[in-house]
């Protein structure tokens, strides 16, 4: 049972590489559990080999199996080695955020883009957390994340202010002088057709 709430919290912080087969593996897995426990009851009963008893056993082997799988992808990106990466991403809050079991919703829910899987992801938070996290003009997110070959996991995030690029200039620590952009806006009008 540990496992099980384990996993799913790991999972609520993962994405996967899009080439990742893991509904596909999850129901295989679970099929090949289910047909070992159907082989084994009939082998088990031979007097009684009813088709009612070898479906119970294929049924339970199936849940099992699946309990067993659920989620493994997701624990292998968190286990396995791999470099911590840091990234600016857009974000998006949506209310009310992802659900937390079968009743049980977050508050918010904080919807980042993973350049490494090209995937987005919806984390668990609060308004008390973004009203405290997030200051007027913060227009983007900080992520700190895990990657390998299998996902991303998520380990930390933190609201930032991101200037456009054009207003930067080349060491991107301040605006660029006005002049410059007004030369750059002609030079831009002499080249056109």
């Amino acid at each position: 049972m540990f496992y099980l709430q384990w996993a799913a919290g790991i999972a609520r912080q993962t994405i996967l590489m899009p080439y990742i087969p893991a509904w596909t593996t999850y129901i295989a897995v679970s099929i090949l559990f289910g047909l070992i426990f159907a082989g084994r009851a009939l082998c088990r009963l031979p007097v009684e080999r009813t088709l009612k008893r070898i479906a119970s056993a294929f049924s339970s082997g199936l849940c099992i199996g699946f309990v067993c799988v659920l989620n493994s992808y997701d624990v292998g990106a968190y286990l396995l080695p791999g470099e911590t990466v840091e990234y600016d991403s857009t974000y998006e809050i949506t209310y009310p955020g992802p659900a937390l079991g079968r009743t049980s919703r977050c508050e918010a829910g904080l919807w980042i883009e993973d350049p490494n899987t090209g995937r987005r992801l919806q984390l668990c938070t609060n308004k008390a957390d973004l009203d405290r996290q997030i200051q007027r003009g913060m227009t983007a997110v900080r992520v700190t994340a895990r990657t390998n070959r299998i996902g991303s996991y998520i380990i930390g995030h933190q609201f930032i202010y991101q200037y456009p690029e054009s207003t930067l200039d080349d060491d991107h620590s301040v605006y660029a002088s006005p002049s410059t952009a007004s030369d750059d806006a002609v030079d831009t009008a002499r080249h056109l057709p």
